[in-house]
């Protein structure tokens, strides 16, 4: 089965003991850490596409874990919407691949619902739901053409009703982060364009040029965008897409999410706070454990705001307290998704194999007793 290593303090990971070459460590599917803010507890739920338990799985000399060519890759984002958590990724290992693969839970009991594959879109990176259907964001296709960023709508079903395509076409052209609010779905991409998008039928409503964007946030009529190579957080007009501000932060800015009354925006150095009303910065706090790379994504959920990055550290940022009271980590050799909240818990899609988790996994993590 698909599972993490036990989660443990940043002190304890580097007393833990190494892998031999050649070893594979698959350690319990659930357990529990205490933490500052509670108990956290952990349970993967492997959906059975490749694993080592499963026997569909191999190893290299090095310890790294390979699913067999066309099976399904690990899902690259989680959501939530009609009840379920969503976990999402390719279609297949190929590098040709086209298309993602769906796979919705029950928060309540993590079975597994249902499973679908779409077609129409490649890379899915960002998931979230608007209107009446769950958006999936990514790519035309991968290869050595040319692309363009795509975003599609699903039903409860996984079956596509609508579907957004940017005209800009470069080489790997693929989103990078989805907003919703004021009406509007918002698409950030890796040419350096943001989309306003009905999230009815997908019909593109404005476009807005700036700089690379990594994460976005909506708060009545403003737009946030974080830059990450700028070190900035941009905030636009949702009406006009005029820009109104551009703030200096330190440490490149990832993730942004607001909540609270608050807009908050994850750096590699801080996290930070601001104010809707005023554009200013109101707070800024230190993480229990420095990231060692950037925020994939961050969502509201138990105790406060959770998020995780590129090398499988999830927090939590308690908003009664403001600080952070969860810091946990598996491997650094892995990555822990964009995090979807539900049932009481969030979920993060192990989205690497190298070497732990195995396969096509997500996993569920709980504060008890929980905060409200």
């Amino acid at each position: 089965m698909a599972v993490p290593i036990r989660l443990a303090s940043a002190a304890a990971l580097l007393a833990a003991p190494a892998l031999a070459m050649g070893q594979v460590y698959v350690p319990p599917s659930s357990g529990t850490s205490t933490q500052p803010g509670g108990a956290l507890s952990w349970t993967t739920v492997d959906l059975a596409l490749c694993s080592l338990g499963s026997g569909s799985a191999s190893t290299s000399p090095g310890g790294i874990v390979f699913c067999p060519p066309g099976s399904v890759p690990p899902p690259q984002t989680a959501a939530t919407a009609f009840g379920n958590v969503w976990a999402i990724g390719a279609a297949s290992n190929s590098y040709s691949s086209t298309g993602a693969s769906l796979t919705w839970l029950n928060p309540t009991t993590s079975a597994v619902a249902g499973s679908a594959t779409v077609s129409g879109i490649s890379s899915p990176v960002a998931a979230r739901a608007a209107g009446a259907y769950l958006w999936i964001a990514g790519s035309s296709g991968l290869g050595n053409g040319k692309s363009n960023t795509v975003a599609v709508g699903v039903d409860a079903t996984g079956t596509v009703r609508a579907k957004f395509a940017s005209k800009i076409r470069q080489n790997t052209a693929n989103a990078t982060a989805l907003g919703y609010g004021a009406g509007s779905l918002w698409v950030a991409d890796n040419t350096g364009h943001i989309y306003a998008v009905n999230p009815a039928n997908g019909k593109l409503l404005r476009t807005i040029t700036t700089s690379n964007t990594s994460g976005l946030a909506v708060t009545g009529s403003q737009l946030w965008a974080t830059s990450p190579r700028g070190y900035s957080v941009r905030v636009f007009d949702t009406s006009t897409g005029a820009q109104r501000a551009v703030i200096s932060v330190k440490g490149s800015p990832n993730a942004a999410i607001a909540a609270s009354g608050s807009v908050f925006v994850f750096t590699q150095a801080y996290l930070y706070r601001f104010s809707p009303k005023t554009l200013k910065q109101t707070g800024r706090y230190s993480y229990i454990t420095a990231p060692e790379s950037g925020w994939l994504g961050a969502v509201g959920g138990p105790g406060g705001i959770w998020a995780s990055n590129f090398v499988a550290q999830v927090v939590r940022f308690n908003t009664s307290t403001m600080q952070f009271d969860v810091n946990s980590q598996w491997s650094n050799n892995d990555t822990a998704g964009p995090l979807a909240s539900a049932g009481g818990a969030v979920w993060v899609p192990d989205t690497n194999s190298s070497p732990f988790p195995v396969g096509h996994a997500i996993t569920r993590f709980a504060v008890t007793p929980p905060l409200s």
